[in-house]
């Protein structure tokens, strides 16, 4: 019984009576017994791909070659028709009522129909070149803008860099090699000219072929031959099938570093997974940051100031080279509408996002000052698309929840059912974390009840293995690595019937992936969820470890699941929400090293212990590791013990405490002009600051109602409970504040600010709770207890000068050579 489970594999989805037949042999004793048969005329480049796929894939399998051929024949007695054609029409097969890379198999006496929703993108109906040198596309643009007479200035080209998501390296070598020499012939034939493919390109007949080589045992688990797991079979039998699949994401993409520079094993693996561009949801761009081209051109920052964000007293044209928006501006207002409705009209695309560019700073004109920015950005974006929808109501406009602007605001109960959210950059790999989830959970359904039925997208950057810069080169090595599976199952499983699915950065050098060995086994599982959300991610991942790994299943198992409950969740020293893996302990660090030598000892040699090897070497090794540990340590230890120390009092009377004054934060002795002074006192559990800020200009003051762009003091606590709190005040007693800058910390600290003729002031009054209480409520207060000579606490303060100066004044207790986020450089914080 064993032996024949080996040699034949009998596929069978279908209960229905109508379709009851025998199984169809399609290779038999390692001899083909079918042929491929693809459409003749008019053939979608994916179709030719899944034919290609299926054959290459079935001989490496069997050893068997089955010829493809654009008509059925006699010579062998099973056809298997891959992508639409008039034959498979015959047989009542066709991808009517498909999208989005969903796809139908059908099998009947003799034949087995492979088909799906594709999609050949044509670059020519929008203006986009086909490479860098190409200005074709941006040519065109702005002929069709000034002819469109519908702006003054022109708009910025919204299409640029579109040109990289076009694969055509060393095309005719690399379709031969692994495909055959008739690969190159196929592919330009059947109505296709194009030596290449678009990364838009649907590919729902791939799917197809995918998801029958996935059910006899083929798994694509990492790019190239090493991430394949291929049975041996020398039979294969199919049938009876009668199944049509829809993805439960209809948007399943990856942001690329220029697609067409990866390797071909890069772009195939992630078509052998099902991702897609999600074109036919979203046309041709994301929408990420889509509102930069209405306000970006320089003659439209000259000619209307007023669409510009007033900061300081003067309109901000210049940020990042495109200026800030005004949201309040019925000037902009009228351009962006004029924007969307353009190109709805000459360029027929299903949506265009107006997601402001990045780094927000709020306009302090009349009608922006008292909004939040959530409340600026989304009534700016609701107005603009229910104008459009008057016009375009099957047209979908899209904008993003992100960093200041990511809560849904409650001056709007029911956004235009046109208008899209992209809910971003929401820390997956904390999903595990309950309070982290439950905030998580709340922010979506509110989203939810404002929002039409599928207009709800997630945006998740993960570049978690390439940040920073080492030697000149980026990405500094990986001690401990974000492995998050369980947290993306879980995020996606919760989005199945909210979210129409999703886009993100990974861990991508510009050509090539930074660390596949490690980036797999998240990406694996998500684009398992991307297609099928009530999968169970136990089972998903004790198949891959058991398919992947052999003897050291059970203990890569336990690597991963090692890693991703043992991620420094908490801690949010990285900013942005993602929590930093260099701050998990070394003990840890070490633990999981332990494992995966484990692991590899039980790999032994092969294939399974190469793949061992690819985690491993995706690592610093062991002993650098151990040596950074320790110069951090060390590093840590020396700055501790030469921290300027600050002594406060006990009490309510800070007369009494000593007063400390502000240096140069980027270094120096010498006392920083104008002076900055502060006293702190300790009163029953509540910290208490008192900074006085000299200022000859005090009539320049700029109080902005974005605090970091105009005068600000600036406080950082690390208690022995918490790495560090962070908060941020202006002279009006504005505060920003997080941990050090996330959203949902909030220090409920009693705040009062005064202004004199040559000074302005902030008087803080900080509660303090212990570990157990901080613990039920992590979003409120400081964890701590009263800083002592034996329990010191390490603390920055710190003035930003903005007043009239071209660039602003920063001072610090203690100089950090840097900016504020620097923890090694803190001073000491003692009560006497």
């Amino acid at each position: 019984m064993k032996k024949l489970l080996t040699a034949v594999v009998l596929l069978s989805w279908c209960a229905s009576s109508a379709f009851a037949q025998e199984s169809l042999v399609i290779v038999k004793d390692g001899k083909p017994n079918s042929q491929i048969v693809i459409a003749a005329e008019k053939r979608s480049r994916m179709a030719t791909l899944a034919a290609l796929e299926l054959r290459l894939h079935v001989q490496n399998i069997s050893g068997a070659r089955l010829p493809i051929v654009t008509g059925p024949g006699a010579a062998l007695p099973v056809k298997i028709y891959v992508g639409e054609s008039p034959v498979a029409a015959k047989h009542g097969v066709t991808a009517e009522g498909l999208q989005h890379g969903a796809y139908r198999i059908v099998t009947g006496p003799d034949w087995i129909v492979l088909v799906g929703s594709d999609f050949d993108f044509d670059h020519t109906v929008v203006p986009v070149g086909i490479s860098r040198k190409d200005d074709s596309g941006r040519e065109r643009w702005e002929r069709d803008v000034k002819a469109s007479g519908l702006t003054d200035t022109g708009w910025g080209y919204p299409f640029g860099g579109l040109y990289k998501h076009y694969w055509n390296r060393d095309f005719d070598q690399t379709m031969s090699q692994p495909y055959g020499e008739d690969a190159v012939a196929l592919w330009t034939t059947g109505g296709n000219q194009l030596k290449g493919l678009w990364n838009h390109d649907e590919a729902g007949s791939c799917n197809a072929v995918y998801a029958l080589l996935h059910s006899i045992g083929t798994r694509w688990f990492m790019p190239g031959p090493l991430g394949e797991v291929l049975p041996k079979l020398s039979t294969i039998a199919v049938g009876p099938i009668h199944e049509t699949v829809q993805p439960h994401s209809p948007v399943r993409a990856w942001s690329w570093y220029n697609y067409g520079a990866f390797d071909f094993d890069d772009i195939i693996w992630a078509r052998r997974l099902g991702m897609n561009f999600g074109h036919q949801y979203l046309g041709v761009t994301h929408g990420v940051h889509g509102l930069v081209p209405v306000h970006s051109t320089e003659a439209m920052r000259k000619a209307h100031p007023e669409y510009y964000a007033l900061i300081g007293g003067k309109r901000d044209t210049e940020h990042r080279g495109h200026g800030t928006a005004c949201f309040t501006s019925k000037g902009l207002e009228k351009e962006t509408v004029n924007y969307l409705r353009f190109i709805f009209d000459k360029y027929n695309l299903p949506h265009v996002g107006i997601w402001q560019g990045d780094g927000l700073k709020q306009c302090g004109c009349d009608g922006c000052r008292n909004k939040t920015p959530s409340e600026l950005v989304w009534e700016f974006a609701d107005r603009v698309a229910r104008e459009v929808y008057k016009t375009h109501p099957d047209r979908r406009v899209s904008c993003a929840a992100y960093t200041t602007y990511i809560e849904a605001p409650d001056t709007i109960e029911k956004f235009t059912p046109n208008l899209s959210v992209w809910i971003a950059n929401s820390a997956r790999p904390r999903m595990l974390d309950p309070e982290h989830w439950a905030d998580y959970q709340a922010r979506v359904r509110k989203w939810q009840s404002k929002m039409a039925p599928g207009s709800i997208l997630r945006l998740e950057n993960n570049r978690y293995h390439v940040w920073g810069i080492e030697d000149g080169v980026r990405g500094v090595p990986i001690s401990y690595p974000v492995i998050h599976p369980r947290a993306a199952a879980r995020d996606l499983k919760f989005l199945k019937g909210i979210s129409a699915g999703e886009i993100g950065e990974q861990s991508q050098l510009t050509g090539k992936w930074k660390v596949m060995g490690l980036e797999h086994i998240t990406l694996y599982v998500q684009s398992r969820f991307l297609w099928n959300a009530d999968l169970d991610v136990d089972q998903v991942l004790d198949e891959y470890c058991t398919l992947f790994y052999g003897p050291a299943a059970q203990t890569m198992k336990e690597v991963i699941y090692f890693t991703e409950d043992n991620l420094a969740v908490k801690d949010e020293s990285r900013g942005r929400g993602r929590g930093n893996p260099m701050n998990v302990s070394l003990a840890t660090a070490l633990k999981l090293r332990d494992l995966l030598d484990k692991a590899k000892a039980a790999a032994g040699t092969g294939t399974y212990a190469e793949r061992v090897d690819a985690v491993i070497g995706s690592l610093q090794p062991k002993d650098e590791m151990l040596a950074k540990y320790k110069k951090a340590e060390a590093e840590l230890a020396e700055a501790r013990a030469n921290a300027p120390v600050a002594l406060g009092v006990a009490g309510a009377d800070l007369s009494r405490a000593a007063s400390y004054t502000l240096r140069n934060l980027r270094g120096g002795t010498e006392v920083a002009e104008p002076q900055t002074s502060f006293r702190i006192g300790w009163d029953r559990n509540f910290l208490l600051l008192d900074v006085l800020c000299k200022e000859p200009a005090m009539d320049k003051l700029k109080v902005a109602q974005d605090v970091t762009v105009g005068d600000y003091v600036a406080v950082s606590i690390a208690t022995p409970h918490h790495t560090y709190y962070h908060m941020e005040i202006n002279p009006a007693g504005k505060v920003v504040e997080g941990n050090p800058s996330g959203r949902t910390w909030k220090s409920l600290a009693e705040i009062k600010t005064e202004r004199g003729a040559d000074f302005w002031r902030v008087q803080m009054r900080v509660p303090v709770v212990g570990g157990n209480e901080a613990a039920s409520d992590p979003n409120h207060r400081m964890a701590g207890s009263k800083p002592t000579a034996e329990s010191p606490w390490y603390f920055n303060l710190g003035r930003a000068r903005a007043v009239d100066l071209k660039a602003p004044e920063f001072q610090a207790f203690s100089p950090t050579g840097a900016g504020w986020h620097v923890p090694t450089k803190f001073g000491r914080l003692e009560i006497k």
